[in-house]
């Protein structure tokens, strides 16, 4: 099987090497001009190490990342409500912490490794199924043809919009936070979760 991946984020670079790693012939095209994320850290849960185990790397996960101790949730005046002590879940139930931009370099190495071509600064312009083949139209005007097409191209997803129509994003109301902040070497391991008057 040949599979197109468009996009080469967390969610492509995992379809790439899973399908890698069931034999398929796999390419990877990322619009930036290098594989690199930005952003803060990302928390994976139970069932999203189990996924990195199936493909061999909750070593790697373990490694790159740090395993959390508890889940605390607290109101808008920092009083603690409710903790979820993360140790009695046992080994097998790990919660990890990880930085988004050391989770894209493991996935892309692992990628590569694995066999998948990742090419980067190609955007994919557009995609047609032939019926007997999926061709992808690069922005420089190459064309790529597989067996199967991924669409992992984010926000303004050029294969989302060819199979679902044009749909532009839309402010829903919610806003989110992020930011990183220095902290002491010795800072526990524990997610806090701010809640307010309907909203977290």
């Amino acid at each position: 099987m040949r599979a197109i991946v468009a996009g080469g984020g967390i969610g492509g670079l995992m379809a790439a090497l899973a399908l890698s790693r069931r034999g398929a012939v796999v390419e990877v095209f990322e619009q930036a001009p290098a594989i690199t994320e930005v952003g803060a850290g990302l928390q994976i849960s139970p069932n999203g190490y189990h996924v990195f185990e199936a493909l061999g790397l909750g070593a790697s996960l373990a490694e790159i990342g740090t395993r959390a101790e508890a889940v605390e949730l607290r109101d808008f005046r920092g009083r603690l409500v409710l903790r979820l002590d993360l140790g009695r879940l046992g080994p097998a139930m790990p919660y990890h912490f990880v930085h988004r931009a050391d989770l894209i370099g493991l996935l892309a190495q692992e990628a590569t490794r694995a066999g998948a071509t990742v090419t980067t600064a190609a955007r994919v312009a557009r995609s047609e199924d032939t019926g007997a083949e999926v061709r992808v139209h690069l922005g420089d005007g190459t064309v790529r043809s597989g067996d199967v097409l991924v669409g992992a191209d984010g926000l303004k997803s050029v294969v989302r919009a060819e199979l679902n129509g044009p749909e532009a994003p839309f402010f829903t109301g919610q806003v989110a936070w992020r930011a990183t902040v220095p902290a002491p070497k010795a800072m526990r391991p524990v997610a806090t979760v701010w809640m307010g008057p309907g909203r977290h």
